[in-house]
C-alpha cells in the first residue's frame, strides 16, 4: 500500500461519509489526516507532509478524481491555527 495516496482517500471518503457528497470543495486539517493513519495502521513522521506533496507535483488519486476533484490546494482563507488543504473540482 502507497501511505500517502491511501491516507488521501481515506480522508476523502471520511469527509463524504460525514456529509460532504456533493460539494464542490472539501477541506481538510492535520486532524483529518491523523484519523485516516490511524485507521489504516500507518505512521508518518508528518502527516502535513502528505497534502503539501500532492499540492505541488502530484496528480490525486484516481478513486478521488472520479468524483469530479481535480486539484488539491492550500486554503488561503483560513485564519485558524494550522494549515487546511481542499479537494478542489
Amino acid at each position: 500500500m502507497r501511505i500517502y495516496p491511501a491516507t488521501l482517500q481515506r480522508v476523502f471518503e471520511n469527509k463524504v461519509d460525514d456529509g460532504a457528497d456533493g460539494a464542490d470543495e472539501i477541506a481538510f486539517g492535520k486532524e483529518d489526516l491523523q484519523r485516516a493513519l490511524e485507521e489504516l495502521d500507518l505512521d508518518v513522521r508528518d502527516p502535513m507532509e502528505i497534502p503539501s506533496a500532492y499540492s505541488t507535483s502530484r496528480a490525486l488519486p484516481d478513486e478521488i478524481k472520479e468524483h469530479g476533484f481535480t486539484d488539491l490546494v492550500l486554503d488561503e482563507s483560513h485564519d485558524g491555527p494550522g494549515d487546511v488543504y481542499k479537494f478542489v473540482k
